[in-house]
């Protein structure tokens, strides 16, 4: 079965029988099964989804799945790929990214390989000859592009800028400082029917998160700017005052230090609107966070979650001009979203003395968000911290602030979507 790669050597026990399964990234059947032959040293034979060899110690069996070849073989590769996922989301390591990555790549695999040795006497142990078809479906794996997954499904192997690898293994050990197995595809098959402005914004974007090691897949495009009716700046003055009241208002009744009651809270918020010229909290508070202001006995719960319109603050203060963006990877600073908005003393003013970011800006940032909304909330799906250090639950903030920003679903305030 060809010699035996000692360098690649990872001792193991001696199984009467062993299972290896690699994700391929070739769709081709010929060309996973032409990959097995010539990694194995093998005569090309039959077609077929399957190769038998085998020595004095022991049979192999090679099998490939691919889910062209029906309903039933889908589901079971996708059932595959959901334990090995399931099993390697689990393992505890110091970085989340490598094994986010892993779990995306594996679900991207186009076809499933499944390899079984076992011995033809009890007595012989399988250790050498185990190693020998690891080592060989190791290369297999460089020539379909894949990951292969040994010891009883422990450890992931796979070939990284042509030096072979342990990318995770059960320990959370990995021969890797980082795992990004992705390439940008500039004019993916379903842009066809996007505008010129729709691709070169999900162009960027894309760019811009596989720069930094963010896995996201294709996502719908949001319209561009010659569809999209961004809000006024009087809307965005208005709402900013909402979120900044209502933020501090929580804030007061939040902080170990204040700990404010409700009626102290809403004086000292009354004081606040009265100082931008705002007679009546409708003015500029949803109809939700009326609700909330008035209500005698809100929730510790309902205190906190309104506390984060801190976040949704920052992107309308971005809108407008006041801060730079920085990515979400923490909390705003919040003392700062205040001083901002004590600049000025009434909507009329925030109106006059800020600029607006252009649509194409505010539809690029839109985009953006909805794609690290995605990765965040596929790695909290997985169990896992956000890929790049980015905060979910500020994320979430940010996303429907712009989703408000470009009338996604044309929704008012308390009913904007944030799908994913």
């Amino acid at each position: 079965m060809g010699q035996k790669k000692t360098s690649k050597k990872r001792k193991s026990p001696g199984p009467q029988k062993e299972i290896m399964v690699l994700f391929s990234g070739e769709e081709d059947l010929v060309r996973n099964r032409a990959a097995v032959i010539d990694c194995f040293g093998l005569e090309m034979a039959e077609g077929g989804n399957s190769v038998e060899l085998g020595n004095g110690n022991c049979n192999v069996s090679i099998t490939i799945w691919l889910p062209s070849m029906g309903e039933e073989e889908k589901k079971f590769i996708r059932e595959q790929k959901n334990l090995v996922c399931g099993f390697f989301s689990h393992v505890e390591t110091d970085d989340d990214d490598i094994k986010i990555n892993l779990c995306h790549y594996i679900q991207q695999a186009k076809a499933y390989i499944y390899v079984e040795l076992e011995a033809r006497d009890a007595n012989v142990e399988l250790e050498d000859d185990v190693e020998e078809v690891r080592d060989i479906m190791w290369d297999v794996a460089e020539a379909v592009e894949g990951v292969l997954i040994v010891e009883h499904g422990t450890v992931a192997l796979g070939v990284v800028n042509e030096a072979d690898v342990v990318i995770l293994d059960e320990s959370g050990k990995s021969d890797l400082e980082a795992y990004f197995p992705f390439a940008l595809d500039e004019n993916p098959q379903f842009l066809m029917g996007c505008t010129d402005l729709q691709k070169a914004r999900r162009n960027r974007n894309m760019k811009y998160l596989f720069d930094k090691g963010i896995y996201v897949c294709e996502l719908p495009l949001n319209e561009d700017e010659e569809k999209v009716s961004i809000r006024s700046k009087e809307e965005v003055a208005r709402r900013a005052l909402g979120l900044m009241t209502v933020a501090v208002y929580s804030e007061a009744m939040l902080n170990p230090e204040e700990q404010l009651g409700v009626e102290e809270a809403r004086e000292f918020i009354g004081r606040i609107m009265e100082s931008y010229g705002i007679e009546k909290p409708e003015e500029i508070l949803s109809p939700k966070e009326l609700a909330y202001v008035m209500d005698d006995q809100p929730e510790e719960g309902t205190k906190v979650n309104y506390s984060w319109q801190y976040e949704n603050l920052y992107i309308l203060e971005w809108v407008l001009g006041l801060v730079q963006w920085q990515d979400p990877l923490a909390i705003c600073d919040v003392p700062l979203m205040v001083r901002n908005m004590r600049n000025f003393s009434s909507i009329e003013e925030i109106c006059d003395k800020t600029t607006m970011r252009t649509p194409t800006e505010i539809l690029d940032k839109a985009d953006l968000i909805y794609r690290m909304d995605w990765a965040a909330v596929d790695a909290r799906i997985h169990q896992m911290i956000g890929p790049r250090g980015l905060e979910h639950g500020v994320v979430q903030e940010w996303h429907k602030t712009l989703n408000w920003m470009i009338n996604f679903g044309q929704d008012d305030w308390d009913h904007v979507s944030t799908p994913t």
